[in-house]
């Protein structure tokens, strides 16, 4: 990733073009879920981006700010016919990067208003804030709102530039509101140098040994492990990131969720970016797989995640541990795999009468799920 001083001045480099891609694609798929139901139970749906930079880079190419309006713009008919409320809140600190952004967010609400997709021309019908304060006093401020009216809709990016922001107090704060999806960015490699230094310790409480220093390419599963051991006990959450290499460096998103077709949506999204593990822009565990050219063996086609997400879940199923589809599905997620390779598992154990052959698989849409027995 570029400098936080020279992200703008220059095209965005290919890592902060995967981020984007994963939150543009995101969107459309949760926008959707919540502007097109026929019977909707809320009015207010909120989107947040509290460190959203300039809105675009030195080529024109949109930032995160731009991308969620552009993604918005087909469903402003709907908030207008439907009368709901599409809440925008904006953030940027840095006092240029905020005058940027300000004037890049009118210029798109200008060519929005002259376009057929606008229902109310004299008027953007998004509720739309821009902010230009410090992200954990802003989000001290918010954060009680948000948390008397959790289960409105909302969705956060949140892209911070290193590992100072989303704290264990924030992530737990995030993690508490019930309807909320988020991805955030953190610089996994920060976190493996100086995790000795005090300093650090203050925001993320990770020892130098939590690392293997023999794979640093891992260290953002390590920080996605630190952070998903925060989730209280008991909890149905769904957690799961993507690993960014740039250089040498990595970096990496992290995503949560309360709803399993969220998380479905999300790895969806990641594995159709690495068709082998679903979690990195890069081979993350040197496997050299290669779908182009399939190894003799069908075997070594496989990932290593795979192999161990086949093997447990065959097991647990086995020893009775999972007993249903719905519990079945859940690891499928916690695992970062998909119904799909649940599916394999399945139709082994099927073929090989370990479970019903009446048994039905399924191939999406986990939130459609019944507590079906698994024998």
């Amino acid at each position: 990733m570029a400098k936080q001083n020279d992200i703008f001045k220059k095209g965005f480099d290919e890592g902060t073009q995967i981020k984007l891609h994963i939150l543009q694609k995101y969107l459309q798929e949760w926008l959707p879920v919540f502007l097109k139901k026929k019977k909707k139970f809320w009015k207010d749906i909120s989107l947040y981006d509290l460190f959203a930079g300039e809105g675009k880079d030195a080529e024109g190419v949109n930032g995160s700010p731009l991308i969620m309006m552009e993604e918005l713009m087909p469903y402003c008919k709907t908030i207008s016919n439907e009368k709901l409320r599409l809440n925008v809140l904006f953030n940027e600190f840095d006092k240029k990067r905020y005058d940027l952004l300000k004037q890049n967010i009118e210029e798109k609400r200008l060519a929005c208003s002259n376009s057929e997709l606008c229902p109310t021309p004299k008027g953007c019908i998004l509720n739309m804030v821009v902010e230009n304060q410090k992200f954990k006093r802003l989000f001290s401020e918010w954060f009680p709102k948000m948390k008397q009216t959790d289960q409105l809709p909302r969705f956060m990016f949140l892209d911070q530039f290193g590992i100072k922001q989303i704290t264990e107090d924030i992530f737990r704060q995030l993690v508490s509101l019930k309807r909320t999806d988020f991805i955030f960015f953190i610089s996994s490699s920060f976190a493996n140098r100086f995790a000795e230094q005090p300093e650090f310790k203050a925001y993320l409480n990770l020892s130098r040994q939590s690392f293997d220093p023999a794979k640093p390419h891992h260290c953002h599963r390590v920080v996605f492990n630190y952070y998903k051991q925060l989730i209280p006990q008991g909890t149905e959450y769904y957690l799961a990131p993507f690993s960014i290499r740039k250089g040498t460096n990595i970096y990496g998103l992290i995503f949560g969720t309360h709803n399993p077709l969220g998380i479905e949506k999300f790895l969806n999204i990641c594995w159709n970016i690495n068709h082998n593990t679903g979690d990195a822009n890069y081979d993350i565990d040197n496997e050299k797989i290669n779908p182009n050219e399939p190894a003799l063996f069908p075997g070594y086609d496989i990932s290593n995640k795979l192999q161990v997400f086949k093997n447990e879940l065959k097991e647990k199923i086995i020893n009775d541990e999972i007993t249903t589809n719905t519990q079945a599905y859940r690891f499928t997620y916690d695992m970062g795999c998909l119904p799909k390779h649940a599916n394999e598992v399945f139709r082994e154990l099927r073929n090989h009468k370990t479970i019903s052959r009446d048994f039905r698989t399924c191939t999406s849409n986990v939130h459609t799920l019944t507590e079906e027995k698994l024998k």
